[in-house]
């Protein structure tokens, strides 16, 4: 359970490095590269997802083996799964049940954090963690 939980921590201590490189990519593209801002938004939530995808591989799972490939496939299609479920939970929160847009965010985003390390732990990495 120790060994969960430090993951779980390195696991949302990635994902704040993820958010960063998210915003910095989206920075880039539509301020100095004048690109559509929802091109933009798809192509550093690229970025950022293959990041994490690194970082999380090596720091938070410690692995260096399995099949490169299929763990990055199922790593984007959780997270792609991950970004919809938010979306529609802060929709959710919002209009169905009134809640303030920024605290719906947070929420979301605490209940998609535990479901996209499950996902990853359990799934993506799961044959080696």
């Amino acid at each position: 359970m120790v060994n969960l939980t430090k993951q779980f921590i390195k696991f949302c201590l990635v994902g704040l490095t993820n958010l960063a490189v998210q915003l910095f990519f989206y920075y880039l593209l539509t301020r100095y590269l004048h690109l559509y801002y929802l091109l933009a938004a798809v192509l550093s939530f690229m970025v950022a997802v293959t990041w994490s995808f690194y970082i999380n591989k090596k720091w938070t799972f410690k692995l260096n083996d399995g099949d490169h490939r299929e763990q990055y496939l199922k790593f984007f299609l959780a997270n792609s799964l991950i970004a919809i479920i938010s979306i529609g939970l802060l929709s959710l929160f919002v209009e169905r049940f009134g809640i303030h847009d920024m605290v719906a965010q947070l929420i979301a985003a605490v209940i998609c954090a535990v479901i996209n390390f499950a996902l990853n732990r359990f799934w993506t990495f799961k044959a080696q963690s």
